[in-house]
């Protein structure tokens, strides 16, 4: 007898041991694994747009030219269709707000108008769109292009440009703001909805210069769009199906150093932005950039500089050390509320795209990237895994 409940302890220990501990889904942990990579052999440096899922390809442009050189490359790095886009019969021009891909077409958001293109990049169609934007870069975007299929199957871009600064500011700003602008991709028909939460931190009556940027995602699969503000804390998923209502309000907790000015909502106008802009994109915190696939999404954070760092008349050394205290996270939203703890970001460059479930790529300087020279571009691919826990 002694011997048999011997057995069946022993038993139960194997089993015990084997079994993996179960964290809380707000304090379970994820990590990055490097899996793959994207190799061109382009001499020139590029700058990678978007990735078409069910193609298998990028949208890049080479970065130094002033023709707009773009092309279409397959997960070899082989070019698939090129043209350039400056000047000529198929040309959009020089500024370029967004790019990417919608369906099976290449939209260009520039200047005043939109630009839709088939893979081979011959225009199929423009048409007029009214923005006012903040920056105007040429065949360069600071956002990704993000998508939405309604529910009668239309394709849709978000086209929210109309962020340029106002003098002075609305008291009711932020109370008459429309969190997303729809554009038709065929007709460019826009559609307008999404209110900010009237007890949220935008509607508090008072401004923060710059941080009001918004950053946005949704893909074809995508049953929401989920959007968050730089300085705020609260991300929204609405749903465009049914009037823009907000689905889910998820809370981020913003990561320190952050220290953000603000100023009564009275005294906002271009010129209070332009005197603070500097200090808040220094020292204060920003959910500045999101990606992802379907309703499964990363949104990344940056801190502010650590403020112990900050001197007057600062030599290159140590405003190299002040900029290298800023840390990068990205926080992992799936089924409406962050899952795990954020996510520290600690190799070069940053995240860019989605490219395949829970797959992302690099993206950064290639001098950055790599330790040693190579005689072709490569971006490494990196998939988001759970950390085992025995």
């Amino acid at each position: 007898m002694k011997f048999q409940l011997f057995c069946i302890g022993l038993l139960c220990l194997i089993f015990s041991c084997g079994e993996k501990t179960l964290k809380p889904d707000e304090s379970r942990e994820f990590e990055f694994v490097k899996v793959d990579s994207l190799v061109m052999d382009i001499l020139e440096t590029v700058r990678i747009l978007d990735y078409h899922h069910e193609k298998e390809l990028y949208l890049i442009v080479k970065q130094a030219s002033m023709e707009g050189h773009y092309m279409l490359i397959d997960k070899k790095g082989e070019i698939v269709s090129e043209n350039k886009l400056s000047e000529g019969p198929d040309a959009f021009g020089m500024v370029l707000l967004r790019a990417g891909f919608v369906g099976d077409e290449i939209m260009f958001v520039s200047d005043g108008k939109v630009f839709v293109y088939d893979l081979d990049f011959k225009q199929l169609r423009k048409y007029p769109f009214e923005q006012n934007p903040r920056v105007k870069l040429v065949h360069f975007t600071l956002d990704n292009l993000s998508t939405f299929k309604s529910s009668n199957g239309e394709l849709s871009v978000i086209a929210n440009l109309n962020d340029g600064y106002l003098q002075p500011y609305p008291l009711d700003y932020y109370d008459t703001l429309n969190i997303v602008h729809l554009l038709d991709a065929r007709t460019g028909t826009v559609s307008k909805g999404g209110k900010l939460n009237e007890n949220g931190k935008f509607r508090s009556s008072r401004f923060y210069p710059f941080m009001d940027k918004p950053v946005y995602f949704s893909d074809n699969q995508s049953t929401y769009i989920s959007t968050i503000l730089y300085g705020d804390t609260t991300l929204y998923q609405l749903d465009p199906n049914q009037n823009f209502k907000v689905a889910n309000q998820i809370h981020l907790k913003r990561i320190q150093p952050d220290l953000i000015k603000d100023i009564p909502m009275s005294d906002a106008s271009f010129t209070t932005v332009k005197e603070y802009r500097s200090e808040n994109v220094m020292l204060g915190g920003a959910f500045d950039d999101m990606m992802g696939n379907g309703d499964e999404l990363l949104v990344g954070y940056r801190t502010g500089v650590d403020p112990n760092l900050v001197f007057e008349n600062q030599t290159p050394e140590q405003s190299k050390i002040m900029n290298a205290s800023k840390k990068r996270f990205y926080y992992f939203v799936k089924n409406g509320r962050q899952l795990g703890v954020p996510i520290l970001w600690d190799l070069p460059g940053s995240l860019k795209l989605n490219v395949g479930p829970n797959l992302y790529l690099q993206y950064g300087d290639q001098a950055e990237l790599h330790e040693f020279e190579k005689d072709y571009q490569c971006y490494y691919i990196y998939e988001l895994r759970e950390k085992e826990i025995i």
